[in-house]
C-alpha cells in the first residue's frame, strides 16, 4: 500500500504530494502561489508521520493538493473525527483549513489553522496559515502577532520571504511604513524570485502615502519582474505595474496595463470594482495610494 513521509524538520511542517507540487497558499491582495514551506522531497529520515493514502487523511491531503477542495473537506474531516495522534490532527486541520480558505470560507479556515497552533504550538505553519487569513480579513495586528510568531519558529530561511512579507503588508496597512520596508527590503532579499513577494514591494514603493518610501522606477522594475516571473498571466501582479507606471508619470502605460489587469479578470471577480476605479484614476492622470486601516 503506498505511503507518504509527512517529515517533521526542526519546527516546520512539510507536506509531500506524488507529484512534488505544493499547495496553493495566498497572500493579502489575492491568492497566492505556493508557499515554499509546503512541499519537500522523500523522506530519508525515520523522524516523521508516515500516512497511508488510501486513508481519509491521505486521500483528503491529496485532494486539497489536486484544488479538489470540497472533496478534501469531506475526507479531512472524517479523518479529524477518526484520528487520535495529535500531528495527524494538526495536519488534518492544517489541509482541511487550507481548503475551507480557497472555497471562500476564511473563518472556518481560521478556527482550523488556530486549532493547528493549539496541538502543535511549535509548530510555524499554524501561526503562518492563521496570520494569513488575519490579513486578508484586515485584522492586521493579528496578522502580525502571527507572522511574528512564524518568523520566531523558523529554523532556516525556507519560506522566511513569504512570511516577512505578509508581515510587511500588515505594516504596510497599519501605517507603520519604516517596519513595513523592513520586511519588504529583507523578503525581496531572500527570495527575489518569489512573485509574491516581488510584487508586495512594489505595491509598496508604487503606493506609499508617505513620500520618502516610494520609488516609481524601482517599483516599475519590480512589478516586470513578477509579471515576467507568472508569464504575464497574473492580472495582479499586472495591476500593480499599472499602479507602478502612474507613480512615474506615464499614466498611458498605466491605462494599457489597467486594462491588460482587467482583461484577466473573471466578470464576477470581485476585484473588478477596485481595479475600474484604478482604471478611472488614471484616466484622471492620479496616481493610486494604499489606504490605511485603523485596525
Amino acid at each position: 500500500m503506498k505511503a507518504w513521509w509527512l517529515p517533521i524538520a526542526g519546527a516546520t511542517m512539510f507536506a509531500i504530494n506524488p507529484s512534488g507540487q505544493s499547495a496553493p497558499d495566498e497572500r493579502m491582495r489575492i491568492p497566492a502561489r505556493p508557499d515554499p514551506n509546503d512541499t519537500a522531497g522523500p523522506a530519508r529520515t525515520a523522524q516523521g508521520v508516515l500516512i497511508e493514502t488510501s486513508s481519509n487523511l491521505g486521500s483528503g491531503i491529496g485532494a486539497e493538493l489536486t484544488g479538489d477542495y470540497r472533496e478534501a473537506v469531506m475526507l479531512l474531516t472524517r479523518a479529524i473525527e477518526e484520528e487520535h495522534d495529535a500531528m495527524k490532527l494538526a495536519l488534518a486541520r492544517r489541509f482541511r483549513g487550507l481548503s475551507y480558505k480557497h472555497l471562500g470560507r476564511r473563518d472556518d479556515a481560521l478556527h482550523d489553522f488556530l486549532e493547528v497552533i493549539r496541538l502543535q504550538p511549535q509548530l510555524d505553519l499554524g501561526y503562518y496559515n492563521a496570520g494569513v487569513i488575519y490579513n486578508l480579513q484586515g485584522r492586521y495586528k493579528d496578522a502580525i502577532d502571527m507572522m511574528t510568531r512564524s518568523i520566531q519558529l523558523q529554523k532556516d530561511n525556507r519560506g522566511l520571504a513569504r512570511r516577512r512579507s505578509e508581515r510587511g503588508n500588515a505594516y504596510f496597512h497599519l501605517g507603520d511604513f519604516k517596519r513595513a520596508h523592513a520586511d519588504f527590503v529583507a523578503a525581496v532579499r531572500l527570495d527575489p524570485r518569489d512573485p509574491d513577494v516581488v510584487n508586495n514591494v512594489a505595491w509598496f514603493r508604487a503606493t506609499c502615502p508617505e513620500a520618502r518610501f516610494r520609488n516609481g522606477k524601482e517599483a516599475v522594475e519590480l512589478a516586470t519582474r513578477a509579471s515576467t516571473l507568472e508569464n504575464w498571466k497574473d492580472a495582479d501582479g499586472i495591476d500593480t505595474l499599472a499602479a507602478a507606471y502612474a507613480e512615474i508619470g506615464n499614466f498611458a502605460e498605466a491605462e494599457r496595463y489597467q486594462q491588460k489587469a482587467m482583461a484577466l479578470l473573471a466578470e464576477d471577480e470581485a476585484l473588478r470594482p477596485k481595479f475600474r476605479e484604478r482604471l478611472a484614476q488614471y484616466r484622471a492622470k492620479q496616481p493610486v495610494r494604499q489606504e490605511i486601516s485603523r485596525g
